[in-house]
């Protein structure tokens, strides 16, 4: 495993094709400050262009995955309690979501802890959640008088349904992670001490796909409730001629007709 960046609130390392990115505040339950926000985001940009990195890893240090916004003001906008600077901050928190959102490979989120607010609705812009059996789900911001943000009003519906939605987030109360699968919020509840190594063997076999497909897969499901079937059925059509392009679909045509078991390199 080589470690590719490390600062002092986020660690990333390289596992082979898969990137692992550890929020590490666990002091604070890794909860964001501005500056992880901004680098995040970054990161996530830039993995668009980055064809060494297949698949990506999101977990939290210590015992939880993210507790939202650090409300104590640390690492925080000087200005983030007055309307403009709490507008500045929420935007910041939406580019962080749609970065996941949009990027064109997939993301697995391994929810160690509660994830709550910000912390949250960052796990659900992933593709694939996969939480510890202690894990816990919190739409929190009703509890501080606030509105849901980092993309948390688009992501929830989408999943859970708009009554199930209006529940978890009028009400802001736990939600465990057996019922945040049961109601189709999470991916899989595995043991706690299996969590890291159940979602690294999910991801590295993901990093093992056709991964241009995966990602064009990836961005017309995530434009599926927005597209009507004539146009959906259009995007398919276009995107399958560039998939039938990819080296990828002449190894997965070469394999399938050899027999034998498809070498994909993500190209």
């Amino acid at each position: 495993m080589r470690e590719v960046i490390e600062m002092e609130e986020i660690v990333i390392k390289q596992d082979e094709a898969v990137e692992i990115i550890t929020l590490n505040r666990p002091e604070r339950y890794n909860a964001f400050t501005f500056d992880m926000i901004r680098a995040l985001t970054e990161r996530f940009e830039q993995l668009a262009f980055d064809d060494d990195v297949r698949a990506v890893l999101v977990t939290g240090a210590g015992d939880a995955f993210c507790a939202g916004a650090d409300l104590t003001g640390a690492g925080g906008r000087e200005d983030s309690f007055k309307p403009l600077g709490m507008r500045i901050t929420a935007q910041a928190y939406s580019r962080l979501a749609q970065s996941v959102w949009s990027l064109e490979k997939p993301v697995v989120a391994a929810v160690n802890g509660i994830a709550a607010g910000a912390g949250c609705n960052f796990a659900l812009s992933c593709d694939i959640v996969l939480a510890s059996e202690s894990a816990k789900f919190i739409e929190v911001f009703v509890r501080r008088g606030l509105i849901a943000d980092a993309c948390g009003t688009y992501f929830l519906p989408r999943l859970v349904g708009l009554a199930k939605a209006k529940e978890l987030m009028f009400f802001g109360e736990d939600l465990s992670a057996e019922e945040a699968m049961r109601i189709g919020l999470i991916s899989r509840v595995v043991k706690d001490e299996k969590l890291i190594d159940e979602s690294l063997s999910m991801a590295r076999k993901l990093a093992e796909g056709p991964t241009r497909a995966i990602g064009m897969m990836k961005s017309m499901l995530n434009r599926s409730f927005e597209s009507g079937i004539v146009e959906a059925v259009e995007r398919e059509g276009s995107l399958q001629g560039i998939a039938v392009s990819t080296e990828d679909f002449t190894e997965g045509v070469s394999s399938f007709l050899e027999k034998r078991k498809p070498n994909f390199k993500g190209k």
